[in-house]
């Protein structure tokens, strides 16, 4: 969306300028319009001017070219005004004389001296009362507008107009930040989506739609908005509330849709270029990033203390033979918001989500089973590559799971771990991904013995429900067993986000682990709740820095500050320490000048399939994502 005109104040009803109310209603705006930048300069004359010598002023001009005369009675301080029409009216007079009869008399004696001068600064609502204060029979057809030594008039057809605007604008607006409200914002995505044709639309399906775009929903939840209401208070939080509005304003493109949704909730809706639906879900992600880094950025204005990362979720309509509705764009987007926010936040989670066809529920979308993906076969690996920060030297692979979905396509690892979580099947997809894994390696090993560039190691992760198991150590060396592999040869990646409790409850299971020769990994280190406790607790090989600290490392002294104390630390307790996220050859070669032993990153190599990765990972496609 593109932003007011400079100047203008977005403020609700009691601040709202003349730019607001008719920003809607079609009218010319300046960027510092005003009720004096639509009205004209008046025609001003002395109470001691002749009737005759106005009408001869008023002849010599165009014929509509002043409507209204402003009046001065210099003697007394009285201002009036005489309507032209009115005034003409009286000089035709009964059967022709009025203009004998009046002539000589002063326009004094033809003026409106109970008019009443709006400053030209008012705003609508104050002229609005000067015009409905008076009874309709005594109503004006122009209003006397005076700033500093100058007049002009406005007519009251031009300000209903304004206030026609103003009150559309209003039920359109946020009135804290001026931006779309939750009405307007599906309003505009409805008409946004009605314009993408789908898959199978054929050459008619619109002159104007655009059949290489989708639609696509990013949804901004702030992090910290209850903290800095609870300690600053909330003047404090609705300032914090208007700079992330300005800079969210900002970030979007000039056709995007920017709106609050209420509380500390944003969107952006868009139309998401691309060939298919991969390269689509890359731009929507870029895009997402944008706002990401746009609401970390520091604003000025703003105390230090009411800072505030973001959890972002941003949903894209996948080009199916059906179009999705706006309230499952929304829906899809907000459900991902919170697996970011659940992750830690401050950072993005992209999920694909599924047209809606003729028969299904108003508001629903096709649901995703779990269970019956594991069942049919539905699941796949993809793995990314963790190189050695000097040589590149390959060392392991993450393996990170893939919904080959057969009406929606290839879904990524936030759609299956919100299902996973929906579902309760949080536990059975890690055992899985586990098994799956390291029957994978098992059949990488041959081929390394014989000089293939495949990973010696895999790195597999664990959620929170599988850390609370009983058996986790038991159940994972049976299936290292099971494989054909060594338990030296797995690398688990623990979730840093769980709570304390849980990782303490796992202690036993994870030194069990540990003694069998299992490498542990705090994974995502700095984005959760656990914090360097673990390090202490837990019998760890390494830790993964946060891909939001990796993003930030050669802009934010922060970040590059954060990443290296934790590199610091890993190097004095002996770990391994892995950048996530890296993203450039700059970023790599910092992280390595820091310390940092291993990159994993789209710099390095993108998740891809287990043939993919015999055949050798291909480099990076300019702008990609993981």
């Amino acid at each position: 969306m593109t932003p007011l005109p400079p100047g203008v104040d977005p403020a609700g009803p009691d601040g709202t300028t003349f730019t607001d109310a008719v920003l809607l209603a079609g009218l010319p705006v300046q960027s510092s319009a005003s009720l004096w930048d639509l009205a004209t300069d008046a025609l001003v004359v002395d109470a001691t001017t002749t009737c005759a010598e106005l009408d001869g002023r008023l002849r010599t001009g165009a014929p509509h070219e002043h409507s209204s005369v402003v009046v001065l009675d210099r003697a007394s301080g009285a201002v009036g005004s005489v309507q032209r029409q009115r005034f003409e009216h009286a000089l035709s007079g009964p059967f022709g004389f009025g203009r004998a009869l009046l002539a000589r008399r002063t326009v004094a004696q033809v003026t409106d001296f109970d008019t009443r001068v709006v400053p030209g600064d008012a705003t609508v609502g104050t002229a609005l009362e000067v015009v409905l204060e008076r009874p309709r029979e005594r109503r004006a057809d122009d209003l006397v507008l005076r700033r500093g030594d100058g007049w002009r008039v406005l007519p009251v057809a031009v300000l209903m107009e304004a206030a026609a605007g103003r009150m559309a604008w209003h039920a359109s607006r946020d009135p804290l930040t001026g931006l779309v409200n939750r009405g307007a914002f599906f309003s505009h995505l409805e008409r946004i989506v009605a314009s993408v044709p789908p898959a199978d639309a054929g050459a008619d399906a619109g002159a104007d739609a655009d059949a290489g775009s989708r639609v696509g929903v990013v949804f901004v939840d702030l992090d910290r908005l209850k903290t800095v209401n609870d300690t600053l208070g909330h003047a404090a939080g609705d300032a914090l509330i208007r700079s992330v509005a300005r800079r969210l304003l900002d970030a979007a493109r000039p056709q995007d849709v920017v709106a609050r949704l209420g509380g500390d909730e944003f969107a952006i809706a868009c139309l998401v270029p691309g060939r298919d639906d991969e390269q689509a879900a890359r731009a929507l992600h870029a895009l997402a990033e944008r706002h990401l880094e746009a609401v970390r950025r520091d604003d000025g204005e703003l105390d230090p203390r009411a800072r505030s990362t973001a959890s972002i979720g941003a949903a894209l309509s996948v080009r199916l033979p059906r179009r999705i509705r706006a309230d499952t764009l929304v829906r899809e987007a907000d459900t991902a918001m919170y697996a970011a926010k659940q992750a830690g936040g401050d950072r993005i989670s992209t999920v694909s989500a599924v047209g809606d066809g003729p028969g299904a529920a108003a508001g629903t979308r096709a649901p995703l089973s779990l269970q019956q993906a594991l069942a049919e076969g539905e699941l796949v690996l993809h793995y990314q590559p963790i190189v050695d920060a000097r040589t590149r030297d390959l060392l392991t692979v993450e393996a990170l799971v893939r919904w080959q979905h057969p009406a929606r396509g290839l879904l990524g690892a936030g759609d299956v771990l919100a299902a996973a979580r929906a579902e309760h099947l949080e536990v059975a997809l890690d055992r899985w991904v586990l098994g799956t894994a390291l029957g994978q390696l098992a059949r990488w090993l041959p081929l390394r013995r014989r000089g293939a560039g495949v990973p010696p190691l895999v790195n597999v992760n664990l959620s929170p429900a599988s850390l609370g198991t009983p058996d986790l150590a038991e159940r994972v060396l049976a299936q290292v067993r099971a494989a054909g592999c060594t338990p030296g040869q797995l690398r688990l990646e623990l979730p840093e986000t769980a709570s304390l409790s849980t990782l303490e409850c796992a202690v036993p299971q994870l030194n069990a682990l540990a003694r069998a020769g299992v490498a542990l990994v705090v994974d995502d280190m700095g984005a959760g709740a656990s914090s360097l406790r673990n390090l202490s607790t837990i019998p760890v090989a390494g830790m993964k820095i946060d891909r939001s600290f990796v993003a930030g490392v050669l802009t934010r002294g922060g970040d590059r500050a954060v990443v290296q104390m934790l590199t610091n630390l890993a190097v004095g307790l002996g770990l391994r320490v892995t950048a996530e996220g890296v993203e450039t050859a700059a970023q790599a070669e910092e992280l390595r000048r820091l310390g940092v032993s291993a990159l994993q990153g789209f710099h390095v190599g993108r998740p891809v399939p287990a043939e993919a990765v015999v055949a050798g990972v291909p480099a990076p496609r300019a702008g990609e994502r993981r």
